[in-house]
């Protein structure tokens, strides 16, 4: 898969697709051996600005090193419009779903979000990797957050 003009174009078979609006900044590169924990797509090398992560192209989850993931947060707050006063009500709590980690094949820990957002992600603390689901980062990058600055 590769990305240019807002488009995702498959390599393999020509097939484009529109670029859901959270992905316009993400940049993806190679497919790696890694396998989306919700899709089973080959998940790419990807990367907001220089900060790497792992992007599946089929439903947009992203795996992100846990020391890269307050860098991946900033680099999306650049990118996304200001934060909205209210936020819907998350769409799954802790223990509705069990997710295996792409790295290990382990279990992962799902949890509430500590920061801003209203999500729910899945840790892996064995490989240091949080998993976000479509359309988190954006959540997180949008909420409102008293230690952003405005």
């Amino acid at each position: 898969m590769r990305m240019a003009e807002g488009r995702l174009t498959c390599d393999h078979c020509g097939t484009e697709q529109e670029l859901p609006a959270a992905l316009e900044y993400v940049e993806l590169l190679e497919a790696t051996d890694r396998r989306c924990p919700l899709c089973s797509t080959p998940l790419t090398e990807s990367r907001v600005d220089a900060v790497p992560l792992l992007c599946c192209p089929g439903c947009f989850g992203m795996l992100i090193q846990m020391r890269w993931f307050a860098a991946v947060i900033d680099a999306a707050r650049l990118y996304e419009p200001r934060s909205v006063q209210t936020l819907p009500p998350r769409r799954q709590s802790p223990g509705e779903r069990h997710l295996q980690c792409p790295t290990c094949g382990q279990p992962m820990i799902d949890q509430v979000y500590g920061g801003p957002g209203n999500v729910v992600i899945d840790t892996c603390e064995r490989c240091g990797v949080n998993w976000l689901d479509p359309g988190e980062l954006r959540r997180i990058a949008t909420a409102p957050d008293s230690t952003r600055h405005r």
